[in-house]
């Protein structure tokens, strides 16, 4: 890849996730890139297509990728409780090592029609039932209640772990030993869950 389209990827990453991408301009790209703007539109004809550049690989070839794993690793769990604690300490993992690319997509899927339209085709592949698979695993423990479906286990997990991503990066004070706070996430999920 080009020195100055890598520039521009990166430079634009980092200015996403922090400002946004209604809040970053291409000039402050350039600017935190060391290239000039007809350097961007070189590579990129929009800032629009810049974003794209960043978040469809993303996208495209890592998601296919990790939900892969994430379902070898539920896979190898015998309980429930096993189950939970993967994901939460699985998902955990993967937000905090890829931060700037989760809160871009996160942030353009909330505005972008065209970004949630990239992100249901991947969720809901032919090739690939994830809320019927994630079912399927929950159920064989024989421990899940009969009246969480996939889309439940998805919110109440996904809550949890959102809210508190929210406290570690808006109010840190209030997240003070990572492990225990993981820990007792995990055991709310399993109470509200399990029969």
């Amino acid at each position: 890849m080009p020195k100055g389209k890598k520039a521009a990827l990166v430079a634009a990453m980092e200015l996403f996730s922090e400002k946004g991408f209604d809040g970053t301009s291409t000039v402050q790209i350039a600017d935190a890139a060391g290239i000039s703007q007809a350097t961007i539109f070189k590579y990129f004809h929009t800032k629009q297509d810049l974003l794209l550049a960043i978040v469809k690989p993303v996208m495209e070839n890592f998601f296919p990728h990790y939900r892969d794993e994430f379902f070898d690793g539920i896979h190898n769990c015998e309980t429930l409780t096993g189950m939970v604690d993967f994901m939460v300490h699985d998902r955990y993992a993967f937000i905090s090592e890829n931060k700037e690319a989760v809160k871009i997509v996160i942030m353009e899927m909330m505005t972008s029609a065209e970004m949630r339209g990239l992100f249901v085709k991947l969720v809901s592949a032919k090739d690939f039932d994830f809320l019927g698979e994630l079912l399927h695993e929950f159920r064989r423990t024989g421990e899940i209640r009969d009246d969480i479906d996939a889309a439940g286990i998805v919110r109440i997990i996904a809550g949890q772990m959102i809210v508190y991503l929210v406290q570690a990066n808006f109010t840190p004070v209030l997240v003070t030993h990572e492990d225990q706070d993981l820990q007792l996430i995990c055991e709310q999920i399993v109470r509200t869950i399990k029969k």
